[in-house]
């Protein structure tokens, strides 16, 4: 540790000047201390990168093995439902979870963003592999997109001071929301109601923070479309 004689505070990380003043520090008693015996200031970073690798990779091996002993245990009690595909999905979204979400440390934009489409691709696929009646894009893909906008709702609530960094997050569950339309349009959708609502609830939220987020949210836009 050393001490700013200046601001009178005691610095703990092994620097030579004051962060706040930046005069030269002075030793104090741990100064005749073998720098070797020193406790570390931060954690391995190295040493907790290596060991998610090997979780991923052994995950990666299991995974692997058990969807190879399920596709056999199908093949040979096969009864019109290729039950396997939903477990080798399953697997999938949670091998990707883990790799992109927990070993690469996203931020938590981009990991909700990942979480959700993996979660409605995932939800479509099984609606496909069981005989496909549409709960997929009729329920799940619109409830994702509100469960969306109630994520955004509170991370805007949580940080207050930038709530404005939000505003593209925003503007992608409005595009979905579009989509969605779009689909039952088309006929893809037979059941709007939830699809409705969720367009509804994106378009009042992006809306609203137009309106009164005021210069700080167009600014925003701005900066993030470089116009």
């Amino acid at each position: 540790m050393r001490k700013c004689k200046t601001c009178h505070v005691t610095i703990l990380d092994p620097t030579m000047v004051c962060p706040l003043c930046h005069s030269v520090l002075e030793s104090d008693e741990m100064e005749g201390e073998k720098k070797e015996n020193k406790p570390g200031m931060y954690p391995d970073v190295k040493e907790v990168s290596r060991i998610l690798g090997f979780v991923v990779k052994l995950y990666a091996f299991l995974a692997i093995v058990v969807e190879a002993g399920l596709i056999a245990i199908n093949y040979a009690t096969y009864k019109g439902i290729w039950w396997s595909a939903i477990s080798g999905i399953a697997i999938l979204y949670f091998y990707i979870t883990l790799r992109y979400s927990i070993q690469k440390n996203s931020g938590y934009l981009r990991t909700i963003l990942i979480q959700m489409i993996g979660a409605v691709l995932l939800a479509v696929a099984i609606d496909l592999i069981v005989g496909y009646r549409g709960w997929s894009v009729n329920y799940v893909l619109p409830s994702a997109i509100l469960l969306m906008d109630l994520a955004i709702v509170i991370l805007m609530l949580v940080n207050l001071d930038y709530w404005q960094s939000y505003i593209l997050l925003e503007l992608l569950t409005l595009l979905l929301s579009l989509m969605t339309l779009i689909f039952w349009w088309t006929g893809v959708i037979e059941n709007p109601v939830v699809t409705i609502v969720a367009a509804a609830v994106s378009g009042a939220l992006f809306v609203g923070t137009l309106i009164f987020g005021d210069r700080r949210a167009k600014n925003e836009l701005k900066r993030r479309f470089h116009m």
